[in-house]
């Protein structure tokens, strides 16, 4: 008996120790601010914790229930594997998991320890704001190394214009570098700087602005720019701020000058093959050829028409030119005066002009105007003046043979 009374005195001791280790685990773990459990092998939960996330009744009735229960769905064989891992290593492995309480979604961040062979601790703490941090902070590097690699000017200055951002475009495009930081909007937009204290103001009042900036370079060269300006909000202390984005309209510039020129090249050459083909010279007969004229007979066409009938009497040797004006529109004083200037120019290398193709208001005109039309030969049809030069040649031809039968002896 006396054994026994010393074993129970042991036991009521050992007891009275467990109490009070289960009191102290009971208090740190009510100040605590992590999910703590233990789980079986299968993810069971066999005892939870009140702490200052997990309310008592919670606790008590989470006994019984898998992981499944708050774990999302695409998490719930990564932690049970976890935990497997956990027993059979005999080691402490971590995970972060999504868990769902109520409308609360959130990022718990465990660490899985072994317990005995089918048992381990969980302890979990709330991560969800770190995860939103490191999210943020991830797509701020990535913003940023996208701003910092835009071929835009980018640049952050204070309300009263001073920048304390710039990305290398827009240091580059300053030709200032790093000292564009600390420089005011107004001394890099001279020539507007008047007017930019009231642009600034209606993007804050307005939340934007955008129009044409010239930006003088460090070397004094402007540089036209495309600038589109937004209000930034102060927050946390931050004061307002205005982005601007500068894009530079000089390569912009340059190739509406290239196309413009481009465009004036295929202008010309059409006008060019327009006027080639209309003032077409066609050989008729040996020593005759006709040029027909349509359309307006301005004077740059008159010029064009009296060179390319020139180089044709010169090359071939022609005799007689008919030119038809059948298709000339609006015979007027100056297109009289070119008809008549090629028509002498003609007659200087010994040719025969046969004008063809006068209508009666065309005949009317020169008559009112007074063209002397001496020298010229007159045919009403591009046919008529035909027959005619074709006379005119074949009585060229028989008149030397006549005149050498005139002098054979009888």
């Amino acid at each position: 008996m006396t054994e026994i009374e010393r074993e129970n005195a042991m036991l009521r001791l050992r007891v009275a120790e467990l109490e009070k280790a289960q009191a102290k685990l009971e208090a740190l773990c009510s100040v605590s601010t992590a999910f703590i459990a233990f789980f079986d092998r299968n993810g069971v939960v066999l005892e939870m914790f009140p702490t200052l996330v997990i309310p008592a009744e919670l606790a008590r009735n989470a006994r019984g229930r898998h992981l499944t229960n708050v774990v999302r769905e695409d998490y719930i064989e990564r932690c049970a594997a976890v935990i497997r891992e956990s027993l059979a290593r005999q080691t402490v492995l971590h995970i972060e998991y999504p868990v769902t309480f109520g409308n609360r979604h959130l990022w718990i961040q465990a660490a899985c320890k072994p317990f005995g062979d089918d048992t381990v601790l969980w302890v979990g703490r709330d991560v969800t704001a770190q995860q939103h941090l490191a999210l943020a902070q991830a797509e701020l590097r990535d913003f940023q190394a996208l701003v910092d690699s835009a071929p835009d000017g980018v640049s952050i200055a204070s309300q009263d214009g001073a920048i304390f951002y710039a990305n290398q475009a827009f240091r580059a495009m300053t030709g200032h570098g790093d000292g564009t930081l600390g420089k005011r909007l107004c001394d890099l937009y001279v020539e507007e700087q008047d007017q930019l204290p009231g642009i600034v103001q209606q993007c804050f009042e307005r939340g934007s602005w955008q129009g044409a900036l010239s930006l003088t370079r460090h070397d004094g060269r402007a540089t036209a720019c495309q600038v589109s300006m937004v209000a930034l909000a102060g927050q946390a202390g931050r004061p307002s701020a205005v982005a601007t984005i500068a894009r530079d309209l000089t390569p912009l510039h340059e190739a509406e000058r290239e196309r413009l020129a481009l465009q004036e090249q295929v202008i010309q050459a059409q006008q060019a093959t327009l006027r080639e083909l209309s003032t077409p010279l066609v050989p008729l007969a040996e020593g005759v050829v006709a040029m027909p004229l349509i359309g307006a007979l301005d004077r740059a066409r008159a010029q064009q028409a009296m060179e390319k009938l020139l180089d044709g009497i010169v090359q071939h040797q022609f005799h007689t030119a008919i030119l038809d004006v059948t298709g000339v529109r609006d015979v007027d004083a100056e297109s009289a005066d070119a008809l008549l200037r090629i028509a002498r120019a003609a007659r200087l290398l010994g040719a025969k002009l046969v004008l063809t193709g006068i209508s009666p208001g065309t005949a009317q005109t020169l008559v009112d105007l007074g063209v002397d039309l001496a020298g010229i030969t007159a045919r009403g049809t591009l046919q008529s003046g035909i027959a005619n030069a074709l006379a005119q040649g074949a009585a060229r031809r028989a008149a030397p043979a006549a005149r050498a039968r005139c002098r054979t002896p009888s």
